[in-house]
């Protein structure tokens, strides 16, 4: 049979991606026409990778998602031939297995032992509490900051899993499918773990268990590990799926023997189907023993499961409660026994009191403690942009997701706060002693579907440090008044009262909300936002923009006292070839006097990328 060169050529570039077979080919393209293209052709949907941005991704990690992970709903209605033609078609070459050249590795297969090392970053914000903080790095280190190595995740096209750094160890997952060890002083590979899914949220470290060090990750498809440091032995794997389309976005955390897990949904994507029954799943949480998985406790956000309750336009029938995912990591409050939650917004009406809320929850049995909901009637889901005539499209929410891990500061006088911020721009600050009392509100921003307060803040116990998105991504604009602000901003956490703010560097973004912007043939791909969370040191913020720029600024006064450009191309320790792109998700990671940091985000119309810096201290 004879072969085809796959040739695309997008905005005057030309890409050839390979040789596969021509029938299969045309078969595959002619699938992708069919099922993909209404959201991943090149101008159609801000929230999907483009089909240039498909070409470039690894086959077994593309079958994988259409499999097990996020496009598992969409890829339903195709048989396991079909899957596989239509990745082979996008990407130009047969599934196969990955395998790394043995230069990639390091002489000693296996981590050195790490139960007497100390544990510099764990989890998501790198401790329990989600400061973002980690000591190590002043104002006068940050200008000899200099590119010690590069790691690339071959095939994908966004690094997002944050790293948790134990001694000279440091583990990262991957949205290919893994899970890495690697020499944080040299880069290379001690050992790598296959995962059913992508890898999203960061790795949170468990104490030592008979002499080894224990990690605890989740992949999407919401399987939780509990893995050997020294050697990516799996201990125990256990699904924590509440429905069909339960996900897992955030990162799940230790705390006194249990792991507490957030669980999302991908059924916000799902709904886009026009035939789809929406919505049947809910966000919730789930309690694990950490020696043996068993679930012990449950959560659903929703508190109730979802029943028919009418029927759309083309009458396929309507379910509620539902949706209210949680989106980002837990936060434990060992002092008052508490377990901090973000939600997000409802899929369908009637919508629930714990949508886009902060809920306090009880370590020991998951039962509500307190709740706070900072905007009411928030319903939406990714089928609004299509379908405008069907509930709830036809008086869309605004998506103000409390998509954030919520942070416990500590003043200097010990008194604790709990510190959330919110799609909306608006940064929450709650007294734990009080039940969850209000004490301020400050907003920096517009806020939008794509933040305001995206993915998280950072605080040293004085201040808060947000970054602020403000994309232009407007679903339904409930701050007509307010411009976009997009920056990085620091509060004071005992008032909320401003102390500095910078913008981020660029074009100024044009206010269009997703309908318009899908009418004028483009989807808000305005770049100029601080969307990833920011991490602090001692005196220095560091906080990366979607132009791929990371920056150091001071925090006494926000002064930038150092960038560097991300968004090229890298050399790297396990010879993927791997670039640098938009900025995007969780903060850098600060350890050993060294930074490490994620770069390339191929979602939401931004620069993908599949690469791992780590700087150190020239």
């Amino acid at each position: 049979m004879a072969r085809l060169r796959t040739l695309w050529c997008l905005v005057g570039a030309c890409l050839v991606i390979g040789d596969v077979l021509a029938e299969e080919a045309t078969a595959g393209l002619a699938l992708y026409d069919r099922h993909c293209a209404q959201c991943h052709s090149l101008e159609s949907d801000m929230r999907t990778p483009s089909r240039f941005q498909l070409a470039r991704m690894n086959p077994l990690a593309m079958l994988t998602s259409l499999e097990s992970g996020r496009m598992q709903p969409q890829a339903e209605a195709l048989t396991g031939l079909e899957k596989r033609l239509l990745v082979e078609a996008l990407t130009g070459r047969e599934i196969a297995e990955l395998t790394l050249d043995e230069s990639a590795f390091c002489a000693a297969r296996q981590v050195p032992h790490l139960s007497d090392s100390p544990v510099h970053w764990s989890g998501w914000g790198g401790a329990i509490t989600g400061s973002g903080y980690a000591p190590g790095l002043g104002i006068d280190d940050v200008p000899k900051l200099r590119l010690k190595w590069a790691l690339g995740f071959p095939g994908v096209t966004q690094a997002r899993s944050q790293p948790a750094v134990v001694g000279n160890a440091l583990f990262v997952g991957s949205a290919e499918g893994a899970v890495y060890g690697v020499n944080a002083t040299t880069g290379c590979i001690h050992w790598r773990l296959p995962t059913i899914a992508a890898v999203r949220g960061a790795i949170e470290v468990g104490p030592t268990r008979r002499g080894e060090r224990v990690l605890y990750f989740a992949d999407s498809a919401t399987n939780v590990y509990a893995v050997e440091a020294s050697t990516g032995t799996v201990i125990w794997q256990v699904p924590v799926r509440q429905e069909r389309l339960s996900r897992i976005t955030g990162t799940p955390v230790y705390h006194d023997g249990r792991v507490y897990v957030p669980i999302s949904s991908a059924e916000v994507g799902a709904a886009g189907n026009p035939e789809y029954e929406c919505c049947t799943s809910s966000g919730g949480v789930a309690a694990l023993d950490s020696a043996t998985g068993k679930v012990l406790w449950r959560m659903r956000t929703t508190l109730t499961e979802a029943r028919a309750v009418g029927t759309s336009a083309n009458g396929k029938r309507i379910f509620a409660p539902s949706g209210a995912p949680v989106w980002a990591s837990p936060t434990v409050d060992a002092k008052r026994g508490l377990l901090y939650i973000g939600t997000g917004e409802n899929y369908t009406r009637p919508a629930t009191t714990t949508s886009d809320a902060v809920i306090a929850l009880s370590l020991a049995t998951g039962e509500v403690v307190w709740s706070f909901q900072a905007t009411l009637d928030d319903a939406w889901h990714g089928g609004c942009r299509r379908m405008p005539e069907t509930p709830p499209c036809d008086a869309p929410g605004p998506d103000l997701d409390f998509g954030m891990s919520p942070i416990i500061a500590t003043g200097a006088d010990g008194r604790q706060v709990l510190l959330v911020g919110q799609k909306s721009g608006v940064v929450h600050a709650f007294d734990p002693d009080d039940g969850g009392a209000l004490l301020w509100q400050t907003r920096v921003g517009k806020g939008s579907a794509l933040g305001g307060i995206h993915w998280g803040m950072a605080t040293d116990g004085e201040r808060v440090f947000v970054t602020n998105s403000d994309r232009p991504a407007i679903i339904n604009d409930v701050n007509p008044e307010v411009a976009l602000s997009p920056g990085t901003y620091a509060l004071d956490v005992a008032s909320g009262a401003l102390r500095w703010k910078q913008a981020t560097p660029g074009e100024a973004c044009e206010v269009l909300t997703m309908n318009e912007s899908r009418a004028r043939g483009q989807l808000a791909r305005c770049l100029t936002a601080n969307s990833a969370a920011p991490s602090v040191s001692d005196a220095v913020i560091f906080a990366g923009d979607l132009n791929g720029t990371l920056r150091a600024y001071a925090t006494a006064d926000g002064r930038v006292l150092w960038e560097y450009d991300t968004a090229r191309e890298f050399e790297t320790t396990n010879g993927v070839l791997a670039t640098g792109g938009s900025i995007d998700g969780p903060g850098p990671v600060i350890a050993n006097r060294m930074l490490f940091v994620n770069s390339g985000y191929g979602s939401f119309g931004q620069i993908a990328g599949n690469v791992l810096l780590a700087f150190d201290v020239e």
